[in-house]
């Protein structure tokens, strides 16, 4: 629970169409998604009785965590929400005793880029090729073919 009045952060299970709708603004496929949730510690972040949130949560070794899928609804967008989640999502890091949390995204996503770096995030690799390789259909974003993917950490 966040300590803003009207503003929760809780955990869910049914991935309901309104959530769907979210993370689908991240990733284009329903298939992926689904594939995810169930891997997946799922968080929404409410205004209200309003989703203003969603953010996947996975372990991919025991290493780490990762930021798999996160969206904020374009009306609750530059509020701090998705700043809400990360602070989140570094608190479940540590509390797993985990020193990293990583985070993928696209290459022509220049606002998640500059987002994640401002939470603190840091540039580690280049997945080339990734969205080509992944998805049946060309990703445009800001009218650029999307290709690769960035990969960035957070380290505690």
């Amino acid at each position: 629970m966040s300590s803003e009045p009207g503003v929760t952060i809780q955990t869910f299970t049914n991935l309901d169409a309104e959530h769907m709708t979210l993370l689908l603004e991240a990733d284009p496929s329903e298939r992926i998604i689904h594939d995810v949730f169930t891997r997946s510690r799922a968080y929404e972040i409410r205004v209200g009785q309003a989703l203003a949130g969603v953010m996947l949560l996975v372990r991919p070794n025991t290493d780490s965590l990762e930021i798999a899928n996160l969206s904020v609804d374009r009306a609750y967008r530059r509020q701090g929400l998705g700043s809400r989640l990360i602070d989140r999502a570094k608190m479940e890091s540590v509390r797993l005793g985990l020193e990293r949390l990583e985070v993928g995204t696209g290459s022509t996503s220049f606002g998640a880029l500059c987002f994640y770096q401002t939470c603190g995030f840091r540039m580690d690799s280049i997945a080339r090729d990734y969205f080509v390789n992944r998805y049946a259909h060309p990703i445009v974003e800001n009218g650029i073919t999307l290709k690769d993917m960035v990969r960035l950490s957070w380290h505690l």
